[in-house]
């Protein structure tokens, strides 16, 4: 019988807070999984601004070991305000994908980044094939320990900052860090990696920002249909496309397409560290079966089921800007800032496969320093993941065949909407996802019909997108 209570009690404690977030009789359990209602529009809100994850700052591929740094992270959004890579597994068929920030920003990245890398792609794809197989999902990472440290920046955030933009001269308070910072907030001070492991010292960042809060119309902890927003004031900046995948057109900018074969002969990256680190990142082929010894183009064609793509910029970390990465594995920023747009067009076609992670698709956000670390290793002393660097899981079925997509947000808190979005298995749907640090939202956005990809947005479109009425999920420790 103690057995038997110590089972059922947490059951029915979870089954009340899902009936506490669903409309009267919405409640719904599917292989352990809760639903709520169909939406087209979640949002997540109350984020604490503030917190710490264990940033890993070495990995010892004669051992398997890793050391690591605790980090402290403050600002809007944080820690979704730093670099993020975007994962698509299949069967996804992906068409389209845009990642914008706001035009101001965007201006003052441009000429501040170095040039020369490669803006667009060779279609060629390569044909070395994998023997291994892939882990389960994206969140099998254990807690990890160690100190706390602070980067150190290489602009100041928050200084006035001016340009002239169409003949006319416009001011802005900067919000942008660089590449690989990963603070919307001024540093305060640092400390030095080599002795990090061994020291007590405790360097947090400032959280002042200067970002307008929102107060959401929301009365519970969970989703409830409500406006997420209340509204801001349009700049009329705009935002300002930064990278771009046509499928069909075979037209890039801005974009490197990675999977997990580094060390495969022939294939770029490396499997030095064996099962505790996994394989690291490479180059895919263009199907994203295989890795490849150089960047490829995604093709027109859907992504197979348990393949896993990964999107990063095309600005390589030879830079030095995005920290500790694994030696000897591909490595590229991710999308950096507390505002930026992802639009994506793609489908989710039914396979009715049996296999592993089969007809399971899914499309993500994680924190950049996990793939360019260790995702799928053993040893979760390298990976930043379950000490809250963070996840932003945007459209993913959690059992075969099911036709619900949920979102979640993994970091601490930890939390997610049991509201759901319609798996898109016939025709494509476009979907925004945006990062609103200016209004302390995360908001995800199943698109009407017609929604272009063009270069610019208009920032009444993103301001509607951000205060569209739907679930709202807040983020309360």
């Amino acid at each position: 019988m103690r057995t038997f209570l110590t089972v059922v009690i947490p059951s029915l404690l979870l089954f009340d807070g899902v009936t506490a977030q669903c409309a009267a009789g919405t409640a719904q359990e599917i292989n352990g999984n809760w639903y709520c209602s169909e939406v087209t529009a979640v949002t997540y809100a109350s984020f604490p601004g503030f917190g710490s994850y264990e940033k890993i700052t070495d990995m010892h591929a004669n051992t398997g070991d890793c050391s690591s740094v605790r980090y402290n992270y403050s600002g809007s959004l944080s820690p979704l305000n730093e670099e993020l890579s975007l994962h698509i597994r299949g069967p996804t068929w992906l068409k389209q994908v845009a990642v914008y920030m706001p035009t101001t920003i965007a201006n003052e990245k441009r000429s501040t980044e170095p040039k020369g890398h490669h803006r667009r792609h060779a279609a060629a794809a390569a044909a070395v094939r994998h023997h291994g197989g892939h882990q389960h999902l994206h969140d099998r990472h254990g807690k990890v320990k160690g100190v706390e440290e602070s980067p150190l920046s290489k602009r100041a955030v928050g200084d006035l900052a001016s340009a002239t933009i169409d003949g006319q001269l416009v001011s802005w308070t900067n919000v942008y860090a660089g590449p690989g910072v990963a603070t919307d907030a001024p540093v305060l001070g640092a400390i030095d990696d080599t002795s990090a492991s061994t020291s007590d010292a405790d360097t947090t960042e400032d959280t002042n920002t200067t970002y307008q809060s929102s107060t959401l119309s929301s009365s519970t902890t969970t989703s409830t249909s409500s406006s997420s927003t209340s509204s801001a004031p349009a700049t009329g900046e705009g935002w300002t496309r930064q990278a771009y995948l046509n499928a069909a057109s075979g037209a890039v900018e801005g974009l490197t397409f990675l999977n997990h074969f580094g060390g495969t002969d022939g294939v770029s990256g490396t499997s030095a560290g064996g099962p505790a680190f996994g394989a690291s990142l490479s180059y895919a082929s263009s199907d994203g079966q295989s890795g490849a010894a150089s960047p490829q183009v995604l093709s027109n064609a859907m992504i197979e089921d348990d393949t896993e793509v990964i999107i990063m910029t095309d600005q390589s970390c030879d830079d030095g800007g995005c920290g500790f990465t694994r030696p000897g594995g591909v490595a590229y920023h991710g999308f950096s800032g507390a505002q930026k747009v992802f639009l994506l067009e793609f489908s989710m076609p039914l396979t009715n496969s049996t296999t592993f992670n089969g007809d399971m698709p899914a499309i993500w956000l994680l924190n950049a320093h996990i793939p360019l670390t260790s995702q799928y290793g053993t040893n979760a002393e390298c990976s930043c993941w379950t000490s809250g660097c963070g996840e932003f899981d945007l459209f993913e079925v959690l059992d075969s065949g099911n036709f619900r997509c949920k979102s979640t947000l993994h970091m601490a808190p930890a939390g997610g909407s049991s509201d759901w979005f319609r798996r898109p298995t016939g025709g494509s749907i476009t979907a925004a996802v945006v990062i609103a640090g200016e209004h302390e939202v995360a908001a995800i956005r199943v698109l009407g019909d017609g929604q272009s990809f063009d270069t610019t947005l208009n920032e009444d479109v993103v301001n509607g997108w951000v205060n569209e009425e739907g679930s709202v999920f807040k983020m309360e420790g």
